[in-house]
């Protein structure tokens, strides 16, 4: 039970640290905001590895941030 407790606190801090940064450009953003930007983003780069030849870093770096926030409960602004 301790250490669920701690690590339970210890995700939070650390959300919260991600959050901040992305804040300025994203006012409304939550932990539900937070997990479906980093999933979205997990699967756009195992998409982008099974194809025969990976495409340019700029051309990743856009799909990235397009689809990344596709699952995203607040709809106002892109943090990207």
């Amino acid at each position: 039970m301790h250490t669920s407790a701690n690590l339970a606190m210890f995700m939070v801090n650390v959300s919260h640290a991600l959050i901040r940064p992305m804040r300025t450009r994203w006012p409304e953003l939550s932990v539900n905001d937070l997990k479906a930007w980093f999933r979205g983003r997990k699967y756009v780069v195992e998409t982008l590895k099974l194809l025969p030849e990976m495409p340019g870093s700029i051309s990743i770096n856009q799909v990235v941030s397009q689809m990344a926030v596709l699952g995203r409960v607040n709809h106002t602004v892109s943090p990207v």
